[in-house]
């Protein structure tokens, strides 16, 4: 049995919001699993890579940066993530929101059934910053869980002790909208000892370093304490914070 399955869309989201909690589950023999629904073909390449040749780069990229972590269980699935303009070299496209339940659905369920995970860890409603694409990873997360049958014991969000205070991006939630499905912290994981094999970890993307740099700039504190928002069972609004070993 799996102790957790993390569900998100990109390659690089498994290493921020929890790669301290994976190396020390990992360290502990507490198995971790994870499912990532695209390659991150709409990401920067800093010209490291040929435009074509980025999805290979960025899975490859996602597979070392899950083995600096521990991580052995890695599940890649190719659908097309959120392009916002042709800045990227590619047509704008909608991303995950567009992919018919239909032909996602399954495979995510195939993997709920495969891992039948105690934990279940993804994206909040807001996706956090309202991205598009974890906006819909939080949705078909919930879908393969009902479709596999599993009954997952806890289910996690990430969480920011901060609501969102960033401006409004096209084909991103409206600010005032990720503000009101804010969710708030209720459990903590301090990085300690395994702060080192996150910043690995981090390293291996190394097509995507403003993204690392601009999360090492902004959210400082959450390198070193890694929180989340625990959906079920749900916690009561004044419980506080609990830190955990992991979840």
């Amino acid at each position: 049995m799996t102790e957790l399955l993390l569900i998100v869309p990109h390659p690089d989201d498994e290493v921020f919001g929890c790669g301290a909690l994976f190396a020390r589950m990992a360290a502990y023999g507490r198995k971790v699993a994870t499912l990532t629904l695209t390659r991150g073909r709409a990401g920067r390449s800093l010209e490291l890579c040929d435009r074509d040749d980025l999805p290979d780069v960025r899975e490859a990229e996602l597979r070392a940066s899950l083995a600096a972590l521990g991580v052995e269980d890695v599940t890649l699935l190719d659908h097309p993530d959120f392009v916002p303009d042709e800045k990227r070299g590619l047509e704008p496209h909608p991303g995950l929101q567009v992919v018919p339940e239909a032909d996602i659905v399954p495979a995510m369920a195939e993997v709920v059934a495969r891992t039948r995970p105690r934990v279940l860890l993804t994206f909040p409603p807001n996706g956090s910053n309202g991205h598009p694409d974890h906006v819909t990873a939080h949705r078909l997360a919930w879908r393969a869980v009902e479709a596999s049958g599993v009954d997952v014991e806890r289910v996690y969000y990430f969480a920011s002790d901060r609501p969102y205070s960033g401006t409004e991006r096209p084909g991103f939630l409206p600010p005032d909208v990720i503000r009101a499905q804010h969710l708030a912290p209720t459990h903590a994981v301090e990085a300690g000892r395994y702060l080192e094999p996150k910043l690995r970890a981090m390293a291996q993307h190394r097509t995507q370093a403003l993204s690392v740099l601009d999360f090492m700039a902004r959210f400082t504190r959450r390198l070193s304490v890694e929180s989340f928002h625990r959906a079920r069972p749900e916690v009561a609004p004044d419980a506080g914070v609990h830190t955990v070993t992991w979840l």
